[in-house]
């Protein structure tokens, strides 16, 4: 645990660059995509974690990671994984959807045959270790992430190897799942990370999930974090307002909160890596 808090507190501060590229390889539904790949020092096979980013997409104004992308992959590579910086986005024609009614690139349709394409292309790299690579979604990310881990997703069909080892799910919409599924059941182990304060996302329904899910017998788990809103895990970002769109909302623009709350984003950090700690070493 005191290597953790150590490799916690060097990240702190945003990151400069660590090397990487972007990779060009299928979605499961037959798209040409692509992902930033970088993987940490030493000899592979490394784990690895693939990363799905919410609705502002993963890259900044320079075609680089966004900061928030650029620090969970500083945290995940210092900490002796590979990541996949899955693009949902880019390779459509897409850029931030955060405002946009009706998304051309949806998180529970297109996105999880882009996640288990991400976990194909891993698992055919001789550095990765195909039998110890997680998934990991903000926002609509997130949610992405919950329908991935879905027992009886569609994209799963598209596997012939191993599965993705657990899945952590930062601020999902859930009720993206509450409302067109009745018994959602995850065939992997689910961490779901929420703030108390959240006006993007509810956590409300977040518990009502998990309490459902629990209550059949399904491995998710929840965090809830006091005095934090959306996007509290982002490297210094004061709370600000934003005018923003989610699929609860029928008509136009409604303002909501996101920013970082240090003491609860240095929380959840420690408890992703010890989840992954616990199913993917």
């Amino acid at each position: 645990m005191r290597f953790v808090a150590l490799i916690i507190t060097i990240l702190l501060a945003p990151q400069a660059w660590a090397g990487g590229s972007w990779k060009e390889f299928w979605s499961a539904d037959g798209t040409i995509i692509r992902g930033w790949l970088e993987t940490p020092e030493g000899e592979g096979p490394h784990p690895a974690v693939v990363m799905m980013h919410s609705c502002f997409g993963p890259i900044n104004d320079q075609g680089e990671l966004a900061a928030h992308d650029r620090s969970w992959a500083d945290i995940l590579t210092k900490n002796g994984y590979a990541i996949l910086a899955v693009d949902s986005y880019t390779p459509r024609g897409a850029g931030s959807l955060c405002q946009e009614r009706n998304r051309p690139v949806l998180a529970s349709a297109e996105r999880p045959w882009d996640a288990i394409g991400g976990l194909v292309f891993l698992q055919e790299r001789l550095d990765i270790d195909g039998d110890r690579v997680g998934i990991m979604g903000w926002s609509n990310g997130a949610i992405t992430s919950l329908w991935t881990a879905r027992d009886g997703a569609s994209a799963a069909s598209a596997l012939e190897g191993p599965d993705f080892r657990a899945a952590v799910a930062y601020y999902p919409l859930c009720n993206d799942v509450l409302s067109r599924i009745d018994n959602y059941m995850p065939r992997i182990p689910v961490l779901l990370q929420i703030g108390a304060d959240d006006d993007w996302t509810d956590p409300e329904p977040c518990r009502e999930l998990a309490a459902q899910t629990q209550s059949r017998g399904g491995d998710l788990t929840l965090a809830v974090y006091e005095k934090s809103h959306h996007l509290f895990d982002a490297p210094d970002m004061p709370v600000r307002p934003f005018m923003a769109v989610n699929d609860t909302q029928e008509t136009g623009l409604i303002e909501i909160h996101f920013g970082t709350n240090e003491t609860t984003r240095v929380q959840s950090i420690e408890r992703t890596l010890d989840w992954f700690a616990e199913y993917l070493r």
